[in-house]
Formats: C-alpha cells, structure tokens, sequence
C-alpha cells in the first residue's frame, strides 16, 4: 500500500504528464489506485492490457497506460509485478 504522501506525488506527476495543474488533480480526492492486468482472446500469445486507474471520489478516473512514465514510477514504488496473469491490486483506498 502506499503512503499519503506517495499519493500525492502521484498526483503531482499525473497532472505534469496530462500539462493540468497540480491544483486540478487533488491528491485528497483520489479514492482508489488500481493496478490491472486485463488478457483478451484465447491465442498464443494472448493480448495483455496492463494499467493502472487512478479514481477519484467524484467519479472521474485516469487510465495510466504500460508506456507511461507514471506507471513504471507507481509499479516500482509499490514492487507491482509485471504479470501475464490476469489480476487486480489495490494499491491505495481512501
């Protein structure tokens, strides 16, 4: 789990990455980070989506993509495994 001021610095480069003011993403609204692995399709190999959703209290939500700066920051931060599995770990609830 993360810390709250680890939260905040998440929000501090999630508003850098999207050019938003820090102001607008406040770390205090944020009510979940999810880290998913999602795999479509039954091939060999199978397509895997791996992102983490930052969710605000107020229903919004960010979608931060496996080539994203901020997802390797978040992944090493937490230890995050970089799985082919499908799976889904809370990293931060409010």
């Amino acid at each position: 789990m993360l810390t709250l001021e680890q939260v905040k610095e998440i929000s501090r480069r999630l508003a850098l990455e999207n050019g938003l003011e820090y102001g607008d993403l406040s770390a205090e609204d944020i009510s979940s980070i999810v880290y998913r692995v999602d795999v479509f399709g039954d091939e060999d190999p199978s397509m895997i989506d791996r992102h983490i959703d930052i969710e605000y209290s107020f229903g919004d939500y960010f979608e931060i993509t496996e080539d994203s700066p901020l997802f390797e920051y978040i992944r090493s931060l937490c230890g995050l495994p970089f799985s082919s599995e499908e799976q889904e770990i809370t990293i931060w609830e409010e």
